[in-house]
């Protein structure tokens, strides 16, 4: 198991992404969410998260998944958050292949990440990216 932060960084791999209880929600293959019936559910535009609609969700950084109000969504198996406890994960389902992936919405840049709060959100990571 790779801990180091830089794999976390840069989404080049596939990382399954977990919810507060560590059920996998999503995938994240290179800069495009997943789930797992292989549909594309959004984007990562630098750290921005971003749906299919081109609307900001959240952010990406460090393997956590970080809602607009800066709490915690989700977390990638290797993530490390201090201040916060994150459950042991499920192994995850097997996802279907993948259809292929998205444009980024032309309207998705990269934003300015703010001071991130180490306690969970109130919405859940299914509900981060809708169909």
């Amino acid at each position: 198991m790779r801990t180091d932060q830089s794999s976390l960084e840069e989404p080049l791999k596939e990382l399954a992404l977990y919810n507060r209880y560590g059920k996998a929600v999503y995938r994240l293959c290179g800069t495009v969410f997943y789930d797992y019936l292989g549909k594309p559910r959004g984007v990562v535009v630098g750290k921005a998260v971003y749906d299919l609609r081109g609307q900001h969700r959240g952010f990406w950084q460090n393997g956590v998944v970080w809602d607009r109000m800066c709490r915690v969504l989700g977390y990638a198996q290797e993530a490390r958050l201090k201040g916060l406890s994150l459950p042991p994960v499920e192994i995850p389902p097997v996802p279907y292949k993948n259809l292929p992936p998205p444009e980024p919405p032309a309207e998705a840049v990269d934003l300015e990440c703010p001071a991130f709060i180490p306690v969970w959100s109130m919405m859940r990571l299914d509900n981060l990216l809708p169909t």
